[in-house]
């Protein structure tokens, strides 16, 4: 799992959390009452025996605490490669390397095809905080 957290470090550090330390880090404030946070989530997976092996949380440090949804902040920008480069490492350490793609896979078939991928999000915010003023 990937996610920005408040570790109380210097903006664009990682950390590395890991199994039962994760749901300690995975308590960030919700938006809405109706919100599931990932420790409901965890709860629920123990709760139907499906709780993963093992389980890791790349989180970055935040640079603002309180813009949530605006685009990325340079520090945090800056560590997305190293974040995926740590999670291919643990992958291969769990017996489950990362493949790297010779092309990028068509737009009807990517995960984020709905207009919500980097370049998009990144456009919509700068759009949203220029509205703002």
């Amino acid at each position: 799992m990937f996610d920005a957290i408040d570790y109380g470090l210097l903006p664009g550090q990682l950390e590395l959390v890991r199994d039962d330390e994760v749901p300690k880090f995975t308590g960030a404030k919700k938006v809405s009452l109706h919100q599931m946070g990932f420790q409901e989530v965890l709860s629920a997976a123990d709760l139907l025996g499906r709780r993963p092996r093992e389980l890791a949380l790349i989180g970055c440090q935040p640079m603002d605490l309180e813009n949530w949804g605006g685009p990325l902040t340079a520090p945090v920008r800056f560590q997305i490669a190293p974040a995926i480069r740590l999670a291919c490492k643990l992958l291969e350490q769990w017996d489950s390397p990362a493949k790297p793609r010779s092309a990028p896979l068509p737009a009807s078939e990517r995960l984020l095809a709905n207009n919500i991928d980097h370049a998009n999000y990144e456009m919509k915010g700068r759009a949203d905080l220029a509205a703002c003023g």
